[in-house]
């Protein structure tokens, strides 16, 4: 059978918007001529770009590798929940992944070892623990003197292309796993589950229209964890970098509190009123390289701090600790 004709083994969906440098980096980052021990088709790659004044557009996106779709979708909604169940619909693989914010690059042995977590059970949620570039999170990028040119200055200090996990030594902990990656994660903006478990959270909830999705990260991600066979494997050693492009939640803005008011209200409502956050122990999974090694020594540091006040506090430290 060629490798035309074969079925892919991921599928990995991304979703664009006014973000044509950040999506082009996060593309190559996917791009088999940067991911290491994989091949073009084990995996195939699904952008969707919602127009805007700043469109990556199929020429750039498609030079970037022989396994790469592209659609330019006329979207009026805010939220790109529609765009990435609309590539999810022309996805084939049995393991999908899910890049909501197409300013997300990655590691070098990220597909490797998705592809590792995915033999190793039946039903994994395999998450990519979250950076931002720079010395804080993009929604200080103003007080911290930060923006897309100094941002572009650093990757090329460092020649990301040639040297991937060189994105360690320029970037902090994403808020969404502030405490390391052998603490509870609160969401992960690069992950993969089974085709057959996305089919069973609903897929993505479009009632999350609001700019920029609200908090539709969150709720996938406790939504594949909620399913009691799931089982979370997180790639210790690799990641998932966010480039400052201006986005919703992730830029510094006056009224920033209430927009995450407005969206975690919204969370709640879709959950009926509640939301609980993921306390899954973690099946950690990967090679630890010694760019990396820095935030393995912080998440062990914050680990042994989180159990010892969940015992002092007479709390389990994971749920399946108490039998749920």
């Amino acid at each position: 059978m060629s490798s035309a004709a074969r079925a892919p083994k991921i599928s990995i969906l991304v979703v664009i918007y006014r973000m044509s440098r950040q999506a082009e980096n996060t593309l190559y980052s996917l791009s088999a001529r940067f991911q290491r021990n994989v091949s073009e088709a084990d995996y195939e790659i699904i952008a969707v770009e919602n127009p805007s004044d700043d469109v990556l557009g199929e020429d750039r996106a498609r030079a970037l590798g022989g396994n790469i779709e592209y659609f330019l979708r006329d979207e009026p909604a805010q939220s790109p929940v529609f765009a990435l169940n609309y590539a999810y619909e022309r996805s084939r693989a049995p393991l999908v992944g899910l890049i909501v914010d197409g300013a997300r690059m990655v590691t070098p042995r990220m597909l490797e070892h998705a592809l590792l977590g995915q033999r190793l059970v039946p039903h994994p949620l395999i998450a990519v623990p979250g950076y931002h570039l720079g010395p804080e999170e993009h929604h200080k990028n103003v007080s911290a003197g930060y923006d897309e040119k100094v941002e572009a200055g650093l990757l090329e200090k460092i020649d990301w292309k040639n040297n991937g996990y060189d994105l360690f030594t320029i970037a902090c902990f994403s808020g969404a796993n502030a405490k390391g990656f052998m603490c509870p994660l609160l969401e992960s903006n690069c992950l993969f589950c089974t085709r057959e478990d996305f089919e069973r959270i609903g897929r993505a909830d479009e009632r999350f229209d609001l700019p920029g999705g609200g908090s539709v990260n969150l709720h996938m991600y406790a939504k594949l964890a909620a399913l009691p066979e799931s089982k979370l494997i997180v790639l210790a050693g690799e990641g998932s970098f966010h480039q400052f492009h201006g986005g919703v939640t992730t830029t510094e803005i006056e009224d920033r509190d209430q927009v995450i008011a407005t969206q975690s209200q919204q969370l709640r409502m879709v959950n009926g009123g509640t939301f609980e956050g993921v306390h899954r122990e973690p099946m950690v999974l990967g090679v630890i390289p010694w760019q990396a090694q820095q935030f393995m020594k912080r998440s062990a540091s914050f680990a042994i701090f989180h159990a010892a006040a969940c015992k002092k506090l007479g709390w389990p430290e994971w749920y399946e600790s108490k039998g749920t």
